[in-house]
């Protein structure tokens, strides 16, 4: 387990004032990359390897978005090691101890010079430990997309500004170029995710919309394949 303390700055907010649900998002993400460094396992361990944490899918549940100038503890718990996958947990609370927010997500143990999964090795168990699984309502771990309904939205190639340490579009980037196509100032309740490739400098994305009543789903195509697909429950 590994958690830290924060105040919610400006440059994290949406128009309302309140952290920005791709702001929530980099704040799991980063508390998930402070947990491996803090257990000697970080991005400095990961090149020297050649291995890498992949994220395969998200499920986050926000209660309530912090206002700007809040406290906030933001928590992330390994509860479990499977073959090459990994699966953990992460709460954010305010100064109260409200939660704010708690998520479940699956990650697998990559090996990049061979580019392919791994069995996870002992030592990654080891230092992360094993923490009880947060109990929550678990949504499935895959999205459908309807087969009517959708809009076809004009591709876009992949920018610099999109990419992280791995070289490959970062996992929030592809939530933020998703919210370009919900209309401005809704607040999501739920956000489900499935990662199914890396997108890299100069590939185009195609973007599929889908709205009902329970929200949109947003699905990112690339070579007439799903790249991300991304469920916003209203």
């Amino acid at each position: 387990m590994f958690e830290f303390d924060s105040r919610i700055r400006y440059s994290e907010c949406a128009q309302d004032g309140k952290l920005s649900l791709a702001g929530l998002v980099n704040y799991f993400q980063d508390c998930a990359v402070f947990h491996s460094s803090d257990v000697g396992r970080g991005p400095a361990t990961w090149k020297k390897e050649h291995y890498a944490w992949m994220l395969a899918s998200w499920q986050i549940v926000v209660n309530r978005y912090p206002k700007m100038n809040e406290i906030v503890r933001t928590r992330t718990q390994a509860y479990n090691f499977h073959g090459f996958e990994a699966d953990r947990n992460f709460l954010m609370w305010d100064k109260k101890g409200e939660l704010l927010a708690f998520a479940n997500s699956r990650w697998i143990y990559f090996d990049t010079e061979a580019g392919r999964p791994i069995r996870i090795s002992k030592v990654e168990v080891e230092s992360y430990g094993v923490d009880p699984e947060f109990e929550m309502e678990k949504a499935p771990r895959h999205i459908k997309m309807p087969p009517e309904g959708i809009t076809d939205k004009q591709p876009f190639k992949v920018r610099a500004t999109n990419l992280d340490t791995n070289g490959h579009v970062n996992n929030e980037q592809y939530i933020s170029m998703a919210l370009a196509y919900l209309p401005a100032g809704i607040k999501v309740r739920e956000l489900r995710v499935e990662y199914l490739s890396q997108a890299y400098l100069g590939d185009i994305l195609a973007p599929r919309v889908y709205h009902d009543t329970e929200g949109y789903i947003v699905r990112l195509d690339m070579n007439g394949k799903a790249c991300a697909v991304m469920q916003f429950i209203l």
